[in-house]
């Protein structure tokens, strides 16, 4: 088995400050316990081309209406596909599929929370976003109310 000589980087891109409603039951199903929680909003903020060391602010706000389906698998495990809109100050409109795996710690804590970011973007300053591949974190900043997601683009 061969691999390249040259291992990905992960670069940080964008934090992304999501407000979220109540998490909604929506009962069992074939795959595990399903929910729903609605995108209120937020903030996110980050660079532009984390790629080059000119800085370029890439900043705005997530777009309300999104939505996050929940599934706790009968394993214990957690899996989440987030979809929402992201609006930079410029105007221009990002839409975000963030897949998440979460694990719990024994004493029910967030013990692994990671992701793959599926981003797509129009034609213009943001295009370069549709040809590279991001990475993401998840943490609850305030239960029931605020989730920090880290994004970092793989180079």
């Amino acid at each position: 088995m061969s691999f390249s000589p040259t291992a990905p980087r992960l670069l940080p891109c964008w934090e992304a400050h999501v407000d979220i409603a109540p998490t909604q039951d929506h009962g069992a199903g074939p795959d595990g316990h399903r929910f729903v929680v609605p995108i209120l909003g937020g903030r996110f903020e980050g660079r532009l081309a984390p790629e080059s060391d000119a800085p370029s602010p890439f900043a705005g706000e997530i777009l309300p209406g999104g939505f996050d389906l929940q599934r706790l698998r009968p394993d214990g495990r957690k899996e989440l596909e987030a979809i929402y809109h992201m609006r930079t100050r410029e105007g221009v409109a990002i839409e975000v599929r963030n897949r998440v795996l979460i694990d719990y710690a024994p004493d029910g804590s967030l013990d692994y929370a990671r992701s793959c970011i599926s981003v797509f973007a129009p034609a213009g300053p943001c295009d370069w976003l549709n040809a590279r591949v991001f990475v993401g974190t998840l943490q609850v900043v305030r239960p029931q109310g605020q989730v920090l997601i880290r994004s970092f683009l793989v180079a």
